[in-house]
Order: C-alpha cells, then sequence, then structure tokens
C-alpha cells in the first residue's frame, strides 16, 4: 500500500514538460502532481479554439507521460485553480504544496488567498523560481535599478554575456556588434515560392480537444486542421526542422509579410515554448550551434536569438516590474472599442452581434483572417498591421490587449500584456518603446504583396480611394503633435506634418474621420482578470 503522501506539485498550464515543470528528479510514492483545469479561466475571454486545443493537450499528454514513468497525477476540474488546490490538499493529505512562481498576475492572487488557508491547515506553501526562463526577478530587479530608460537593447547584452551566447573569444559580440537588425528587412522576393507551412498532425487527445472546441459557443476562432506540437517529442521535431532548413534565411525577411502566410520563415515555436514544451535555452543553443558550424549566417541567427533571450526575457520582467497598472496605461488618450473587424473581417453579422460589414483593407483583413484561422500570425503583422492601425485608429489599449490574449495560442498576459501597452500602442507612454510605432501605407506596400490587389491606392494619401492608413497616419499626427513636436525620433515626421498646406491636412482629417465613422467597432470591454490564463 502506498504511503500517505507529503507533497503536492501543481503544474500550471505552461509548465507542460519535465523540462520546465517544478518536479524533482525521479517520482515517489510521497508526491503527487496536480493538473487543475479551472472553469473560471475558460470562461474569462473568448478564447481561440485553437489556444484551447494546445493548451489542454498538452497538459493531457504531459499527464499521461508522467503516470507512464510511475508519478502519481491528480486531473481535476474545479470552478478556480485555488478550489481546486485547496481540495487536492485535503484530499491527499499532503502536508506541503510546492509550485513556481505564478507568471500571470491573478495567479498571484489566487495563491494569495489559498495561503492563509492552508496555513490555517498546518500545509506549507513554497514556490520555486520559473524554469521556463533565462533570468531569474532578483536578475531584472537589479538590471533595472537606477536605470532612467529600461530598453530591451541593453537587457539583451546583459543576457548574451550572462549566458555566454554569440560571444567572440574576448568577450565582446560575435562580428563586433551586437545587433544586426539593419542587415534583416528584406521583403519576400516576387517570383520565390513560400516555403511549405509545417504541420503536426493531430494526435488522438488533440483531436478529442478539437471536438471539445468546437462544442463550446463561448470560444472564437477555428480549429480544424489544428497543426501544432503538443508533446515535448513533436516540439523537438519541430525546432529541429526549423533550425535546419528555415533558421539558414531567416533573418534577411524577417519583417517580410505575403497574403495568406501566417509564418513564411518564422519558427512558430512560441506556442509551444508558452505551455512548456521547449526550454529557451535549447532554442538558443541549437540556433548558435548552427552558426559556429557555418550552417546559418550571423544576421539569421542573432535576429533570431535576440528574439528569445532578449525580447521573451525582457517583456517578462517588464510584466512583473510594472503590473498591476500596465493593464490600463493609455498614454496618448485613445477612446475607441476595437473594430469588429479584429474578430471576423468576412462577417456581414460578426463576433458580438452587431453588424460587420466587411473589411476593404486587404492586410487587415487577411492579418485578422489568418489569425481566426490559425490562431497566429508573424509579428510584423501583429506589431505594423494589426497594432498600427488600433494605435492610429485611437483603439484603446487594453481592448487591443484583450483580442491578443483571447487570439493567439502563444499568448499569456505577462507576454501579451507588455507588447500591446508598450510596443504596439505607446499606451506606457515610451517605457518600452522610445516613440509610437506607426506607419502610413508605404511601409506595409514596401514588406508585402497586399497593396497591389487592394482597392485602396496606397499611393494616394488624400481624396477618393486613398489609403486609410495614409490618412489615420497622418491625423494621428496632428492629433498628437505637441506631444511629439521635440521628440528626437518623432520632429523628421512632425516637420513634413508642418510642411502640408492646412487646407490639405484639414482634408485629410475629415476623410479620416468619415473612414472611422463607417467602421463597425465591437462594444468596450473591462479589462480582463482571470484567475490564471
Amino acid at each position: 500500500m502506498r504511503d500517505t503522501p507529503a507533497t503536492l506539485v501543481y503544474i500550471a498550464p505552461w509548465e507542460c514538460s519535465a523540462a520546465v515543470a517544478p518536479l524533482p528528479p525521479e517520482p515517489g510514492d510521497r508526491l503527487v502532481v496536480c493538473f487543475i483545469r479551472a472553469r473560471d479561466e475558460e470562461r474569462a475571454l473568448p478564447w481561440h479554439r485553437r489556444r484551447h486545443v494546445l493548451v489542454r493537450s498538452a497538459a493531457r499528454h504531459f499527464a499521461d507521460e508522467l503516470r507512464a514513468a510511475g508519478w502519481r497525477v491528480d486531473e481535476r476540474d474545479a470552478p478556480t485553480v485555488r478550489e481546486g488546490l485547496e481540495a487536492a490538499v485535503a484530499e491527499h493529505g499532503v502536508s506541503r504544496l510546492v509550485a513556481t512562481v505564478p507568471r500571470e498576475w491573478d495567479l498571484r492572487g489566487e495563491f494569495a488567498a489559498l495561503r492563509p488557508r492552508l496555513r490555517a491547515a498546518g500545509v506549507t506553501m513554497r514556490f520555486v523560481e520559473d524554469r521556463g526562463f533565462l533570468s531569474t526577478r532578483a536578475e531584472f530587479a537589479e538590471w533595472t535599478e537606477g536605470r532612467k530608460e529600461l530598453r530591451m537593447e541593453f537587457f539583451y547584452r546583459e543576457m548574451r554575456r550572462r549566458h555566454r551566447v554569440l560571444l567572440d573569444a574576448d568577450g565582446g559580440p560575435e562580428g563586433g556588434t551586437w545587433n544586426l537588425d539593419a542587415e534583416n528587412r528584406k521583403p519576400w522576393p516576387r517570383d520565390r515560392a513560400h516555403p511549405v507551412p509545417r504541420r503536426v498532425t493531430p494526435t488522438p487527445i488533440a483531436l478529442a480537444a478539437v471536438a471539445e472546441a468546437g462544442a463550446m459557443p463561448s470560444l472564437w476562432g477555428r480549429a480544424e486542421d489544428f497543426d501544432l506540437p503538443v508533446t515535448r517529442a513533436a516540439a523537438l521535431d519541430w525546432l529541429g526542422h526549423f533550425l535546419d532548413e528555415l533558421l539558414p534565411e531567416f533573418g534577411p525577411y524577417e519583417d517580410a509579410m505575403r497574403a495568406g502566410e501566417p509564418d513564411l520563415l518564422h519558427s512558430a515555436l512560441a506556442s509551444a515554448m508558452n505551455v512548456g514544451l521547449l526550454h529557451p535555452l535549447e532554442i538558443v543553443r541549437g540556433a548558435e550551434a548552427r552558426y559556429r558550424a557555418g550552417r546559418a549566417p550571423l544576421a539569421s541567427v542573432e535576429g533570431f536569438i535576440r528574439q528569445i533571450l532578449g525580447w521573451r526575457e525582457y517583456v517578462r520582467g517588464l510584466y512583473r516590474h510594472l503590473m498591476p497598472g500596465f493593464r490600463t496605461v493609455n498614454a496618448l488618450g485613445a477612446s475607441r472599442a476595437l473594430p469588429l473587424w479584429y474578430w471576423d473581417p468576412d462577417a456581414s453579422g460578426g463576433y458580438d452581434g452587431p453588424t460587420n460589414a466587411p473589411c476593404g483593407m486587404r492586410c487587415l483583413a487577411d492579418s485578422a483572417r489568418m489569425v481566426r484561422d490559425h490562431g497566429r500570425v508573424h509579428h510584423i503583422h501583429r506589431l505594423m498591421v494589426l497594432s498600427n492601425f488600433a494605435t492610429l485608429a485611437g483603439v484603446v489599449p487594453h481592448e487591443l490587449s484583450r483580442w491578443f490574449w483571447a487570439g493567439f495560442t502563444d499568448a499569456w498576459e505577462w507576454v501579451e500584456l507588455p507588447n500591446v501597452m508598450g510596443m504596439a500602442t505607446h499606451g506606457d507612454g515610451g517605457v518600452m518603446a522610445s516613440k509610437p510605432y506607426v506607419a502610413s501605407g508605404a511601409y506595409v506596400n514596401r514588406m508585402s504583396d497586399y497593396c497591389g490587389s487592394c482597392q485602396y491606392d496606397v499611393k494616394r494619401r488624400s481624396g477618393e480611394g486613398a489609403c486609410p492608413f495614409n490618412l489615420l497616419y497622418w491625423d494621428f499626427l496632428a492629433r498628437h503633435r505637441e506631444r511629439f513636436v521635440d521628440h528626437p525620433r518623432m520632429a523628421m515626421m512632425i516637420r513634413n506634418l508642418d510642411r502640408m498646406p492646412a487646407a490639405e491636412l484639414a482634408g485629410i482629417r475629415a476623410e479620416a474621420e468619415a473612414f472611422l465613422a463607417q467602421v463597425p467597432w465591437d462594444s468596450p470591454h473591462p479589462p480582463a482578470t482571470t484567475a490564471g490564463a
């Protein structure tokens, strides 16, 4: 007969492999591993069906793998994580609960409410450092001390040094420079075929989750043809394919967009990494090894590593540093809800019911359509199409944040919130990025194949058929002129604005307002809070 267990280990939804889970090396009869499916998480937002399939399938596979390896596993449904853990602790009679320091802010609240109840029952609670990141909470806090600006570039250099990644024999940056982004800005060649998209044949567990998601009316998006890895073995295979086949040319074309192509040469590894199927260091070391072996150029490898060792670690640290106020920052005073186009660019009766005229902007419609169909698009669609439009149109940052959180398979609040509130919308007023990432239609035209087949003319900045990005861009600069007139990185744009004849600018602003008046807007939502998703 098994001994009464002494320890319950909670496995969060982002800890779905032994690479990141807070487990000892070997199983034992004195330990129970606990997975909780919290119903409040499922109701918090209209989650994308593919996100649901990914999270549920990865957890179920990991639970089965642990059982097969001899671990005692408890899987349970509960109203909240707190109630699930309290019930599990009581049922198993444990004296200690072990969990990773919560990534998500609201899960911290769940544990804060649980601690005194456990203490009263004689149960201790111990938190361990998150094994899914390469910097600790203390290290990031130390880095922020005394800094007037918390720029990612400087944090990234520190991470390169700390983990000795892409350093030369003298400890400096390989190739003589830390950042090779300037070499990675080519559009996709017009006569070049697109890479064959990578996909994984769904496991029986994933297929069951697809059926489950399809029957849940509270979810959003499409789960058919689900193609993401939900096991560590499949994720490692996906990683190997990217490193060997796509990484060599990833860098030059990482900013390129093509209609109907959510990934191009991007890895699409974030979804697997953010549920714990892959560890960031094994990805970084794998990419560096390809460079050392002469199988991938430095610009591609550095650009890819910067996204993981730099950006991913940085946004997680900043999230913890600036919460909970980060949820409601709105430095530019934006006031509009999100266009219904984001939920469904094709519908004549869209999400939440109101009439939704089809979106006529090809770049915006296609980007939103790929999110609906795949639960992902790469970072330039996210930043320079979806977020650019929302920022120019004056969408409240947390409205856009809510959509990104709900709609992307790689999205958790710790990663999407800093990206949206800081980088994408300038809602934080410049903490993350010194200037707003806004652009006219010229950028989209340069980096994509959208504009040639769009009903709008990207070369017209006003008048009939003018690209809405052009109208909204100049209107945005005019609205915020006083804020940016002396800004070192915005001054040239403001000077161009000031050279425009007053009558022309007035006409552009009137056209921008007329365009926005016919956009179907969603109803405003309160800032989302959940217990752990």
